[in-house]
């Protein structure tokens, strides 16, 4: 069944079984079964009217029915299709309501739809590119729609998808990946989509979880039954084959066909339909303007406006544009609606998308830019969004006006701030053609650069090694250089990064002595240049002057510049094996600044503090750090930073032996930050998980398949990339694969310090290959490696790493004093929240008691190292302690696995949330996942909880591990 345009509503024809689709697919949004329905198919087949039937459907059964409809006119204007969905509804909320509505992650919403100041800021960390304010954004309007959906079932329909902003059309897909469980669905209706050109919502489609329809042409009876309802006669059989050879069966083809054919006369004869052939030729373009030339010139001139506006235009846009007012207007309007060329209602639409291409396509060049130079103006007088005039400017011949570059720097302004990077820099490309006066052409060459670097584009560096090479204002060179480094740090080219960082700073210091106001603008790239040189040995190497250079600051950090400073004096002594005290000492100053809430933007000497303090073993001020920037992150939405943190908290949390709260944050990690950072960025969770998976007894088989799910790849030029390394040695040895697992250890000594390869507190790999050594009979090798490391590590001073050495050279040394050794390494981990090592050693002394014989004195050892063993999680260091204490005929009680301890890492993470009084929702927005996936879990976990744990559910959760 087909509706005609031009006749009003009408019955559909043959569409029996697609309204049967939508129809189910709205039972099951009012059943918490969220879905997405795609109506695909080309221009007048009916998509449109089956989507006007989806949504009558869905408002009779109760469902709050938001829509939109896209138009290629405004495909530059960010959230535009998001504005339609929901920004009327919020702006005529009570207060109240819009309070709720926008309460808790969906806050992150409000910029888009109110103009309110949103919590996200503009992105800092040049390379991070939009993809971190715009996932907060997306997370604030998913929330959005979800507490929207609480009150009544939610539908949110679009019209001609294939046209959807950008940012929209992220917004969509991001809902539309988080349906499980919710009353919310999405009706979309879209001509056949290019995946290249528009990758996003084509992924829409091709997601198995989407149903799509493609509706069919009309049979040869449907048109036969048109042509009759159309013409009022019987048709001839030869007066139908012209018709559907004409059309296709395409129903607005025939609509329109059979509208020229009345009001030319032509009877459905077999006669009419020699002079039905004649009317094609035209095209359905000349037929809808003859039928425009039909109307008065009051009306034809509103029909142009309209068409230049877009769909959805306000009438009094449209109105002033084509200069009417009061009745003109009206009749205007009425003569339109009449017609079947506009709809009727507070704005203004067309019929159907072809109406509007066909009124367009026939305006004049020279007209067409003036109308749409008027259309700018009569927005910008109105206060219209700044992207909505710059989409009309977008279509004007550039005349060197200073006011449409302002207008479009400001818009482009606006587009990044709403994470739509590619939009601004389109927007900036016509500035430049505008031309801008010759003094700000500098400027606007450098947001050109920075919004193709936001947007990872190679188009960023001809614009920006431009400005870093040539640009006089010192301001200017240091951001071009800024953002520069990092698209090419982000795109896995640190090297290239630091280099260009170094140059930027050679021509300033140059400038210095004639210019000292160049001085601010040589410290922001001193802390651009010392925030990449922890990262990549390539970095390191560029920065190395630089570093050699900085004095420490005395006392606590007072600028970013400082923080910087000290978090790098920290760094290198680290690295570079010399003090754990001074090491120490520098990053608690550093931290003195005050963590800020997105670390891995611009101010990454906080990463670098925290990191410091682990493996000083400053543990519990560690995890506090990094709980500190979680919180902040997560109430920004600002997924990145909370991938980030996660990955350094997951490192903290395996250190202190809390393995299931390590696997749980390292895996939120990796399901974060895969999508936004790249895997190389959630190396350090990866290398986590591999090795709290081993302690928990996990399959060699299962965690190669996970690092091989994630994608990643040793780096040797990234720093975490050495983390990796070791992590694969173990699950090599772990294999049953030693002599692969020596080599990879072995090579460790070839990489660069800055990969924290000289200090066992980084990374114990010599322990680590002097026990595998010792396995197979390479004992010579083994006890140098020990000793070596030893050495290194009272050197360093971290007590947990001299405890690490001290148990690798006591077992691979000489038997008689082993003991001696090993009580002296548990001195050391006595005051330290280090388990898990703490518990390695107890049964190693344990174990070393009973080969010599002394049953007794290997008792209170093995029980301690099974008791600590137990309370990590550590499911090896449990089975070996229960082995040994059997061997001298001690058989403890099983540790019950139906409590806390039976967990997986994410109904853990849940379930410690549920713990603190969250609710599901509060859950699902800390964790960005959704309430259904939040149910899933605690429900398993109140399941494998006994009746005692569920109602100590807090302490049986709660930092289980400490």
């Amino acid at each position: 069944m087909h509706t005609l345009a031009g006749t009003g509503p009408a019955a559909l024809l043959e569409r029996e079984a697609e309204l049967e689709r939508a129809h189910a697919a709205l039972r099951a949004v009012g059943q918490r079964d969220g879905c997405v329905l795609v109506i695909e198919g080309a221009a007048g087949i009916g998509k449109s009217r089956l989507l006007d039937s989806a949504r009558a459907r869905a408002a009779q059964l109760g469902f709050r029915v938001l829509s939109a409809r896209a138009t290629d006119l405004e495909q530059g204007f960010p959230f535009g299709v998001v504005r339609q969905l929901f920004e009327r509804l919020v702006a005529e909320a009570g207060e109240d309501e819009r309070q709720r509505w926008l309460s808790g992650a969906a806050a992150l919403a409000a910029e888009v739809l109110t103009g309110a100041p949103a919590r996200v800021p503009e992105p800092a960390h040049p390379g991070a590119g939009g993809a971190d304010p715009a996932y907060a954004r997306q997370h604030g309007l998913y929330w959005l729609a979800s507490n929207l959906s609480s009150d009544a079932p939610l539908v949110l329909t679009v019209d001609d998808l294939q046209w959807i902003d950008r940012p929209s059309a992220r917004a969509l897909a991001f809902i539309a990946r988080r349906l499980e469980g919710q009353p919310l669905g999405l009706v979309l209706a879209t001509r056949p989509l290019d995946p290249d050109e528009t990758p996003v919502s084509a992924s829409l489609l091709a997601d198995p979880a989407s149903q799509v329809l493609r509706p069919s042409p009309l049979t040869r009876a449907a048109v036969g039954a048109v042509i009759t309802a159309r013409l009022g006669s019987e048709p001839d059989e030869r007066f139908i084959t012209a018709c559907l050879e004409a059309t296709g069966g395409n129903p607005f083809l025939v609509g329109e066909l059979l509208d020229e054919a009345a009001a030319c006369g032509l009877p459905a004869t077999a006669a009419g339909a020699g002079e039905l052939a004649a009317l094609v030729p035209r095209g359905v373009a000349n037929t809808v303007l003859l039928r425009l030339s039909r109307q008065s010139p009051a009306a034809a001139a509103l029909a142009r406006a309209v068409s230049v506006f877009g769909d959805g235009a306000q009438v009094g846009d449209a109105a002033q544009l084509a200069g009417l007012a009061g009745a003109d207007l009206e009749t205007a309007t009425a003569s339109l609606v009449g017609a079947g060329i506009l709809e009727s209602g507070g704005t203004v639409r067309f019929n159907h998308p072809i109406l509007r291409t066909a009124i367009y396509g026939d305006l004049s060049p020279a007209e067409r830019e003036r109308l749409h130079r008027d259309a700018s103006l009569v927005l910008a007088a109105r206060g219209a969004p700044c992207g909505q005039v710059a989409a009309q400017a977008m279509h004007t011949d550039p005349a060197a006006n200073p006011d449409v570059v302002q207008l479009l720097r400001e818009a482009a302004r606006e587009a990044l701030v709403l994470g739509d990077a590619v939009g601004a820099a389109e927007l900036l490309a016509r500035a430049l053609t505008e031309p801008p006066p010759p003094d700000l052409r500098t400027a606007v060459v450098l947001e050109i650069g920075q919004a193709h670097a936001r947007a990872g584009s190679p188009d960023a560096v001809l614009p920006l090694s431009e400005i870093v090479s040539n640009a006089a204002d010192p301001d200017v060179i240091a951001a071009a250089a800024i953002e520069l480094s990092g698209m090419l740090f982000f795109a896995g080219r640190a090297d290239q990064g630091a280099a260009i960082l170094d140059r930027a700073q050679e021509r300033l210091r140059e400038s210095i002595p004639d210019r000292p106001s160049a001085r601010p603008a040589l410290e922001r790239l001193e802390v651009a240049l010392l925030g990449v040189s922890y990262t990549s040995a390539w970095a390191r190497r560029a920065a190395h002057s630089t570093i050699a250079e900085l004095k420490d600051p005395g006392g606590p950090a007072r600028s970013v510049l400082e923080a910087t400073a000290l978090a790098t004096l920290a760094m290198d002594e680290m690295m570079y094996l010399r003090s754990a005290t001074r090491a120490a000492d520098c990053a608690h100053r550093a931290i003195a600044a005050g963590l800020p809430p997105e670390p891995q933007r611009g101010e990454a000497w906080a990463i670098v503090a925290v990191a410091v303090l682990a493996a000083t073993d400053e543990l519990d001020e560690a995890l506090r750090g990094a709980d500190e920037m979680l919180m902040r992150a997560r109430e920004l939405g600002a997924a990145a930073a909370v991938a980030t943190v996660l990955a350094l908290r997951a490192f903290i949390l395996a250190r202190r032996g809390d393995l299931l709260a390590a696997q749980a944050d390292a895996q939120t990690s990796m399901e974060l930050g895969t999508d936004l950072l790249g895997v190389e960025f959630v190396v350090l969770a990866v290398s986590t998980a591999v090795i709290a998976g081993l302690e928990r007894d996990e399959t060699p088989d299962s965690l190669r398949r996970m690092i091989d799910r994630v994608g990643i790849r040793y780096d040797t030029e990234f720093s975490p990339s050495s983390q990796l390394r070791y992590a694969s040695a173990l699950l090599r040895a772990a294999a049953g694969n030693p002599h692969d697992a020596i080599d990879d250890l072995l090579a460790c000594e070839l990489d660069h310090p800055a990969l924290g390869v000289l200090n066992p507190a980084v990374l114990p790999w010599r322990s680590a290959a002097a026990l595998l050594l010792a396995d197979v009979g390479r004992h010579a090798e083994a006890r140098g490696l020990a000793a070596d490391e030893l050495r290194r590590a009272e050197t360093f001073g971290a007590p947990r790493a001299i405890a690490v050495a001290l148990r690798a050279d006591a077992l691979v040394g000489p038997s008689a004093d082993r003991a001696k050794r090993l009580e002296r390494a548990l001195d050391l981990l006595e005051p330290l929240p280090a388990r898990l090592e703490q518990a390695r050693v107890f049964i190693d002394l344990g174990a070393t008691h009973r080969a010599a014989g002394k049953r007794a004195a290997a008792r209170a050892p093995l029980l301690d190292g099974l008791a600590l063993a137990s309370r990590c999680g550590g499911l090896v260091l449990e089975r070996r302690a229960r082995a040994e204490l059997a061997a001298i005929g001690i058989r403890p009680r099983t540790t019950s696995r139906s409590g806390a301890e039976s967990l997986t890492p994410s109904e853990r993470r849940v379930a410690e949330l549920a713990a603190t009084g969250q609710t599901n929702r509060e859950i699902a927005q800390t964790l960005f996942v959704t309430e259904k996936t939040v149910e899933t879990h605690l429900g398993r976990a109140f399941r494998k909880l006994d009746v005692t744990s569920r109602r100590q559910l807090p302490d049986v959760l709660v930092h289980a591990g400490s």
